[in-house]
């Protein structure tokens, strides 16, 4: 039980996604394994940035096409995006000695959750991940 009488685990915010798949803190947290101890308006505020930021890479989709496979590419997306946003407040809410490595190791980290996020947003559009195109 915390200060605030809700017992840890209970948070979940959910973005509404105006015509766009819905995401939430819990399935954030549940897919990518982040804590309950981390401020749940933090994590809520970098998914909706990182959902607008998809969503605005993904130009000449139509929201309702991304069903199954898709749906999946896309949350991922969104969830690795945030994800690679919230690292440093997570390497500097861990005051341990382990912090240390956690903040060196939160810089190639990030990049690789962007990497991950640019790719799922590249098989979406159906495009190569890599920007080259046929010349």
């Amino acid at each position: 039980m915390s200060f605030s009488g809700k017992a840890p685990g209970t948070h979940n915010t959910l973005i509404a996604g105006s015509g766009w798949p819905d995401v939430s803190t819990a399935e954030f947290r549940q897919v990518r394994r982040i804590p309950h101890v981390f401020d749940e308006s933090s994590v809520a505020m970098a998914i909706e940035i990182a959902a607008d930021n998809v969503q605005g890479q993904l130009t000449g989709i139509e929201p309702e096409a991304l069903t199954g496979a898709k749906l999946a590419l896309y949350k991922r997306a969104v969830y690795a995006l945030a994800h690679a946003d919230l690292l440093p407040e997570f390497a500097t809410q861990n005051r341990r000695d382990e912090a240390e490595n956690t903040a060196e190791d939160a810089g190639e980290q990030g990049d690789r959750f962007r990497a991950q996020s640019t790719r799922d947003i590249a098989q979406i559009k159906g495009e190569s991940p890599n920007g080259i195109g046929l010349i």
